[in-house]
């Protein structure tokens, strides 16, 4: 029999079954969808996330400001002195800075290994200067739309594997279960006229 993958399935024969042209649809509907539909998903979810993260800084920017502290402690240049990981590239440290209102405020912030006591560092305040997180950055919003578009267009790509899978193992057991009833009927006349 020549054949080419499955291309069998869709010529006429005595052999082919509608069964097997059902299991040819389900691979060629899972094969377009894998190639149409999982970029389709994972670019539209990306650009969704990317967006509500750019709506999310734009928030954070309007009710953040940023302000210039200055370091009330040295930061040695290897973290593992002062109890931290060596490599990290951030490290907590005390700071002191003058808040809008005029009042002055200390607090803890994030600074680079090495930094020496004295040297000015930004701190993100509220408006009232409290110390707040700094804004997300226009990298870490674009890389929660990858990670998201990455993610979803994944798990849509799995599960149209896995109904392909199981649809597979559901039309093989109904083959199965025809050629069972067909040699059922067949077979003893086969050895009758054969042995």
């Amino acid at each position: 029999m020549q054949h080419i993958g499955g291309r069998w399935r869709w010529r006429r024969g005595p052999l082919r079954r509608r069964w097997d042209v059902l299991d040819a649809w389900l691979g060629l509907l899972t094969a377009l969808a894998l190639l149409l539909g999982v970029p389709a998903v994972g670019i539209s979810v990306g650009l969704s996330a990317y967006g509500a993260q750019r709506a999310e800084r734009a928030e954070q920017l309007a009710e953040r400001r940023a302000l210039t502290g200055r370091l009330l402690e040295a930061v040695p240049a290897d973290p593992s002195i002062t109890g931290f990981a060596s490599g990290l590239d951030r490290v907590p440290a005390k700071v002191r800075w003058t808040g809008p209102d005029g009042r002055r405020h200390t607090g803890t912030v994030d600074v680079e290994p090495g930094t020496r006591k004295g040297a000015a560092v930004t701190v993100w305040t509220y408006r009232d200067g409290r110390l707040a997180d700094a804004p997300l950055s226009t990298a870490q919003a674009a890389d929660d739309g990858v990670a998201a578009g990455l993610g979803s267009g994944m798990a849509l790509g799995f599960a149209l594997l896995a109904v392909r899978w199981g649809g597979r193992r559901y039309l093989d057991h109904v083959r199965l279960a025809g050629w069972e009833r067909e040699w059922a009927q067949i077979g003893p006349r086969w050895r009758r006229n054969h042995i």
